[in-house]
């Protein structure tokens, strides 16, 4: 008798796999391989958590944070699939591969992210804000009469979405299926229940109006993964967009893991005293505390008391202590909640395993408070994201003559020829793009290949194409790299 999760967890990849798996376990554990061996993975070490360029090791880095969200997401869905075996809604081999769908989807959430995280992602986005539509015109009239082509054309608030929208979810589906390419354009060609699984948010850019609805506050795919996406939705029947079972653990698992691990970093660095801050955070907690309390608000009220009192039975308290012992109570609400709320999670009905009202998520929430006032705000982090956007804006100044020039133009400077077909000299664009990885302009290739080139809308895709080419090569760079690379480029260190 099949279960429920027989039809769930699926083997399917974009490109039938040249190795051959016989199980869904190995299918899960050659996801696993895959990602952990990436360069893009790797390149996760240099780049921040919350503390850019930061030269305290115990610090942690994307790479850190995304080791311990996979710990936090392997330890809930351990937790469900002994449920789900009880209830037998789900077979010994089909569990051992959910979790490590789990853990890679963890692994995998923050692979998208640009350097200097999210004000790297603002940067991106407002310079394309100020500077799209202007550019877009310069380069897709093609010799046209200036006029022939105004801001108010529909076809350019379209390409630019995916830019405006720039968001580090939607990028790293374009690293994981199309940048981390071997020997074709699959990517890493990974299962669709992978990709299922890291899907956080169910909409494409340019439908910021469906932002209300649950799933849909920001981009979770460009408009160059969009058929991408509605094959994976296919592949598990969904009719409409549905986010997947699996999805809602990778959320929990990182929502668990930064609020409690930045508050941590934030002591280790010396921003905040531990003793005033734990203190603060109880006092909060005790205000909002709602009457009668249930099992979990009692459970982590006397946690927080502990850790503030910095004794327990008089013995020592540390932060540590307080860390587990958060995790292990909130780990086994959310477990019990995915079981509880089965049919809604397998429905994509339900809004979160930690609901906000919940004692699990109002914690969360006091802590991400916390943080933002006492941390996120520090000068000295001020001052880091400072340096970084301008860098990354200032990049993004430099590679404009890429973004200004005619796709005829553009195609000479790939060729590295020294002038475009209308004779004028190239000297710039050319030497920019031998900086950027093969992997990178493959990929433009790819998709450009996939263009008709009579369509009347070809130039603006194309350009679409290029702008994307610009932002992957900037968002895989690490943050020293990234500053690195504006000091040479403007001139300012050789």
């Amino acid at each position: 008798m099949k279960s429920q999760y027989s039809q769930l967890l699926s083997s399917e990849r974009f490109r039938v796999s040249t190795a051959s798996h016989p199980n869904i376990v190995s299918d899960a554990e050659s996801d696993r391989g895959r990602l952990l061996f990436c360069p893009a993975f790797r390149r996760l070490q240099q780049k921040a958590q919350v503390f850019s360029m930061e030269p305290n090791a115990a610090v942690r880095s994307r790479l850190t944070h995304s080791l311990e969200v996979a710990q936090m997401g392997r330890y809930i869905a351990d937790l469900i699939t002994i449920k789900l075996q009880d209830k037998k809604l789900a077979k010994k081999e089909e569990c051992a591969a959910l979790v490590t769908f789990v853990e890679t989807a963890c692994l995998m959430h923050d692979i998208g992210n640009p350097p200097f995280g999210h004000f790297g992602e603002a940067a991106i986005a407002e310079w394309f804000n100020k500077n799209g539509a202007e550019i877009i015109i310069s380069a897709c009239k093609d010799g046209k009469p200036a006029g022939s082509l105004g801001s108010g054309d529909p076809r350019i608030e379209s390409i630019l979405a995916d830019f405006i929208e720039f968001d580090g979810n939607p990028q790293g589906l374009r690293v994981v299926l199309k940048l981390q390419r071997n020997s074709d354009k699959y990517g890493l060609n990974l299962t669709k229940t992978t990709i299922a699984s890291y899907l956080k948010y169910l909409r494409t850019s340019g439908n910021s109006h469906l932002s209300e609805k649950p799933f849909f506050k920001k981009c979770g795919f460009f408009k160059t993964e969009e058929s991408l996406i509605k094959s994976v939705w296919r592949e598990f029947s969904y009719d409409t967009p549905q986010r997947y079972p699996l999805a809602y653990v990778m959320e929990a698992a990182d929502d668990l893991a930064y609020c409690i691990s930045d508050l941590e970093d934030s002591i280790e660095k010396g921003l905040l005293n531990k003793k005033i801050a734990l203190t603060e955070i109880l006092n909060e907690w005790n205000k909002e505390v709602l009457f009668p309390p249930d099992e979990l608000t009692w459970n982590i009220g006397a946690i927080l008391e502990y850790a503030a009192n910095e004794f327990r039975d008089g013995k020592p308290f540390t932060y540590i202590d307080f860390r587990t012992s958060l995790n292990r109570v909130i780990v086994n609400y959310c477990a019990d909640q995915y079981i509880n709320e089965h049919d809604a999670i397998l429905s994509g009905t339900l809004h979160s395993l930690m609901p906000a009202e919940s004692a699990a998520g109002r914690v969360l929430n006091l802590l991400k408070e916390y943080c933002r006032e006492n941390v996120y705000s520090h000068e000295t982090v001020q001052r880091v994201e400072l340096a970084g956007y301008k860098a990354i804006y200032g990049l993004l100044d430099i590679y404009k003559c890429l973004l200004l020039c005619s796709f005829d133009r553009f195609t000479c400077a790939l060729n590295y020829l020294n002038k475009d077909s209308n004779k004028t000299n190239i000297v710039i664009e050319k030497k920019l793009l031998k900086l950027f990885p093969e992997n990178y302009v493959k990929v433009y290739k790819d998709d450009l290949s996939d263009l008709d080139h009579k369509d009347k809308n070809f130039e603006f895709n194309e350009w679409a194409l290029r702008a994307h080419l610009v932002t992957d090569y900037l968002s895989g760079m690490t943050d020293d790299f990234a500053m690195k690379t504006y000091r040479e480029l403007s001139g300012m260190q050789i």
